[in-house]
This record gives structure tokens, C-alpha cells and sequence, in this order.
């Protein structure tokens, strides 16, 4: 791991390209509605919950990073975007965009609107996506075999 000495991003190797900058969360959601931030802010408890968690605002975006990148969101108006990666797809109805990047990446949006939406279910799936994909514990298995 190398943390960049700028903006103090931990990245998987030197120079690695990323947003380099220092950014706050209330600049990320300065055109949303005030409860949005909060609900960002409850997000963020949560993603801290998982484990070792770097949480990066920046211009347009937040990421969260372990080993890698594994989470982030983008702020709306009256909500914001919840994204994760996961080895596999789901099969939800609260799943509103899915993307493919590859053989074990795959992206997955769910839209935030409440505290409600802030559930088991979503931690869940963060947590999975935390451990499998965000510290890449399949490929770090598979290394020490």
C-alpha cells in the first residue's frame, strides 16, 4: 500500500492516478437538500462499521476504499446514489442500475431516499463487497495456496 502524500489517499501502488485533492462532504452536497447529507453522514457510519474503511469525498463523488475501491456515492438532489462491487450480480428490485467491469467486478446502484433504505439488507451487501472485493480476500487466498 502507498498513501499519496497530497491528498493522503491509499492507493495499491505509487503513483497510482486517482482525484488527488482535499474535498469535504458538505462541498460534495452543497446542492442537495439538507437531509441528504445527513443521510450521507449515517452511510458513512455505516461503511465504518465494516472494517478498515478510507472514505474520500471528492469533486462529484465519494469513494470508499480498503485495499482497493470497493464503494461509493454520488449525490442527487433530494437523494443520493449508492454503488458497491460485488464477484456476483444481484437479483433486487432495489437495484437500479448494474454494471459489468470485468470478470469479478460488478456494479451495482441503489438509490438512498430515508433512513429506512440504510438497512440490514445494504449493510449486507456492503459488508460483501468490503471483504471480497475491497480487500480482495478471494485473490489474496488463492496468492497464499
Amino acid at each position: 500500500m502507498w498513501t499519496c502524500p497530497r491528498c493522503g489517499a491509499r492507493l495499491v501502488t505509487k503513483n497510482l492516478w486517482h482525484s488527488c485533492g482535499h474535498f469535504t462532504l458538505e462541498a460534495l452536497f452543497a446542492r442537495s437538500d439538507p437531509s441528504v447529507l445527513n443521510l450521507a453522514r449515517r452511510f458513512i457510519e455505516t461503511l465504518s462499521t465494516l472494517g478498515d474503511v478510507q472514505i474520500l469525498p471528492q469533486k462529484t463523488r465519494l469513494v470508499c476504499v480498503a485495499r482497493v475501491r470497493f464503494a461509493g456515492l454520488t449525490p442527487r438532489k433530494d437523494h443520493f446514489v449508492a454503488s458497491f462491487a460485488l464477484h456476483r450480480w444481484l437479483r433486487s428490485p432495489r437495484v437500479t442500475r448494474k454494471e459489468d467491469y470485468g470478470p469479478n467486478w460488478r456494479i451495482h446502484s441503489v438509490r438512498i431516499r430515508s433512513a429506512d433504505d440504510l438497512d440490514d439488507e445494504l449493510k449486507g451487501w456492503l459488508q460483501e463487497s468490503h471483504d471480497l472485493v475491497g480487500l480482495q480476500e478471494d485473490a489474496r487466498k488463492a496468492a497464499r495456496r
